[in-house]
């Protein structure tokens, strides 16, 4: 059995847990340019960007030998543009738990890796490159006996239990864009943001995607995304927006009721 890989990066909750600071959008200072989610919602998808928002130049690619679960931007010159173009432009798979009971879509799965992310409870997480070029984290949370399980439902529970995740961080959110799609026949509520935050005396700015799944008869699935901007910051967008328009509705749930993480011992059994 392979030893776990547990990322230890104090940003990290901050970033996957971005929308359980919903409440405070309203009140929070815009960002310079938060063209794709703040576009309008048409047909669940989002509306096109702002007028003027340059166009992402796209590197020079990897040798294909090259592109590696380390460095999915191989030996390109801009390995971090490299590695988000291939996020834009390689086709979707999928990766599972340990436990085989859900498969969440990656675009170049084989080249992500299954993490656990220190600092917040989560269900199974992946990372896109060592420099964690893009974040995918799934959440299973229990609803209590007699509460509707519902996408809205599960939305509300999963930012309520959130917020406290991102008090240690200055938080700051551009506007919210909400999408509604349909998955298994049911109602899916999309979130997505742009947003920064401070953290061991750096600012971090970000794309973030997450959508709320009543996949379970007592319990909620959410498929968390979040991008950093670093010098793609257009780019990043790209690579949320196609997760909000193709990616979240390919998840899996495999199990009726509430998925449970084995617990380590019992893994490894």
């Amino acid at each position: 059995m392979g030893r776990r890989t547990i990322v230890k990066q104090p940003w990290l909750p901050a970033l996957l847990c971005a929308g359980g600071a919903w409440a405070c959008a309203s009140s929070a200072p815009p960002l310079q340019e938060p063209a794709s989610a703040a576009s309008a919602t048409v047909g669940g998808k989002p509306g096109p960007p702002s007028p003027g928002a340059p166009a992402a130049a796209r590197p020079t690619p990897p040798s294909p030998e090259s592109v590696t679960v380390k460095e999915p931007g191989g030996d390109a010159p801009d390995r971090e543009g490299a590695a988000l173009f291939r996020q834009v432009d390689e086709a979707w798979g999928q990766r599972n738990d340990k436990d085989d009971q859900v498969l969440l879509p990656l675009p170049d799965a084989e080249h992500w890796k299954r993490v656990r992310y220190w600092g917040v409870e989560h269900f199974v997480g992946f990372r896109y490159g060592n420099d964690h070029h893009v974040l995918a984290i799934g959440f299973v949370q229990e609803v209590p006996a007699g509460t509707p399980v519902t996408s809205d439902t599960c939305m509300r529970r999963f930012e309520a239990w959130g917020r406290p995740q991102t008090k240690p961080f200055d938080v700051k959110f551009g506007p919210f864009a909400v999408h509604h799609q349909r998955w298994r026949d049911q109602r899916l509520e999309v979130h997505a943001v742009d947003g920064k935050f401070s953290a061991a005396f750096s600012t971090t700015a970000f794309s973030a995607a997450w959508a709320a799944y009543p996949a379970y008869t007592d319990g909620c699935l959410i498929y968390a995304v979040a991008v950093p901007w670093r010098d793609h910051p257009e780019l990043a967008k790209s690579v949320r927006d196609r997760f909000v328009n193709e990616g979240f509705l390919k998840v899996d749930a495999k199990t009726t009721t509430r998925a449970v993480r084995a617990a380590p011992q019992e893994a490894s059994k």
